[in-house]
């Protein structure tokens, strides 16, 4: 339902006092072992960062309200990206299905241009937090080289 409304009523999902909160729930979703239930939550939250609101490069003739959405997203994982960088990393060594790679990927790459110098705090926390059987420390090293190249 809530990525119809993303597609078919921004207004709406986006202007809600209730995006956060959807947001967070959706967060929540990322924590169950259930197939399903990752990919919605992944692709929402796919739908929600590679929204037009946020490219980088404004579009030539924007509607009103795109910076209302974006604003309303930036403040969202401002309180929420240590939590949602956590919950990808761990996913992504542990529970969730292989064929979500991809749309991880995507994730930190979103998250890496629009959110540079906060996703190189996060990391590092985040990659002591996880277990050395599920990410060895040569990787965890990896990562934070191929990431401050990156960003």
């Amino acid at each position: 339902m809530l990525m119809n409304m993303v597609e078919f009523a921004p207004d709406i999902f986006f202007e809600s006092s209730a995006f956060p909160a959807a947001f967070h729930i959706t967060l929540a979703a990322l924590t169950l072992i259930h197939t399903d239930t990752i990919f919605a939550s992944l692709d929402l939250v796919r739908m929600i960062l590679t929204h037009d609101c946020l490219t980088p490069e404004p579009l030539k003739h924007p509607p009103p309200k795109f910076p209302v959405y974006a604003q309303t997203i930036h403040q969202t994982i401002d309180k929420e990206g240590f939590d949602f960088t956590s919950l990808l990393l761990r996913g992504l060594v542990g529970d969730f299905p292989e064929e979500t790679a991809s749309i991880i990927v995507t994730l930190f790459r979103v998250l890496a241009s629009l959110w540079p110098s906060q996703l190189q705090q996060w990391a590092p926390m985040i990659l002591q937090g996880l277990p050395v059987t599920s990410a060895p420390e040569d990787a965890k090293l990896r990562f934070m080289k191929d990431l401050d190249e990156y960003v």
